[in-house]
């Protein structure tokens, strides 16, 4: 009896081994056809980048300050609005960041307000805040509508948005010389008015 009864446990593992392989086979041939599809899926074209446009009506925007507290901006307001649409983990916001810098600094008046916005989580957003001296107040958003909403697909993303709440303009993406003069512009124009 123990003779067959150890033939049987050798049969049984046997199985049970060949059965997992199986099992496993199956997996990794199933994980790299949705590899291969993912694949295609990231290199297919996209289309154009879908931005607000001029004379579009944004949301009343709500977020979280550093201070943990609730802001919500709304329209009307007595003050033009621009938004830097940032993540702490993107290295093009890294690249407008000198030029957000300098116009807060310059151009925060009666008129304007500013406010960074980002869904980064509050630690990676307060590192990032303290790692690069920002001065201008930082929302953090958590209703991830509120990106459809702004149609913020891609980041970084520089908005002006007037006193109504109708947007100026929209410039997605890292900030080349010609935008960095446009926004200038416009927002000049805007606090002198």
């Amino acid at each position: 009896m123990t003779e067959k009864s150890s033939f049987l446990k050798t049969q049984l593992w046997s199985i049970i081994l060949i059965v997992l392989v199986l099992v496993m086979g199956v997996e990794i041939f199933l994980l790299v056809q949705e590899n291969r599809k993912l694949r295609s899926a990231l290199k297919a074209p996209r289309g154009p980048i879908k931005i607000l446009n001029p004379e579009e009506k944004v949301p009343p925007l709500v977020g979280i300050d550093l201070k943990g507290e609730e802001v919500r901006m709304e329209y009307p307001s007595s003050k033009q609005t621009v938004l830097f649409w940032f993540s702490a983990a993107c290295p093009s916001c890294e690249h407008n960041l000198e030029f957000w810098k300098e116009i807060y600094q310059k151009h925060s008046s009666a008129k304007l307000r500013f406010f960074g916005v980002t869904n980064s989580g509050e630690e990676k957003t307060r590192e990032f805040v303290d790692k690069f001296q920002l001065e201008f107040p930082v929302l953090i958003v958590s209703d991830f509508s509120l990106l459809d909403q702004y149609r913020v697909e891609v980041i970084p993303q520089t908005m002006l948005i007037d006193n109504n709440g109708i947007v100026g303009k929209v410039w997605p993406g890292p900030l080349s010389e010609n935008y960095k003069r446009e926004i200038e512009e416009m927002i000049t124009s805007s606090s002198e008015s």
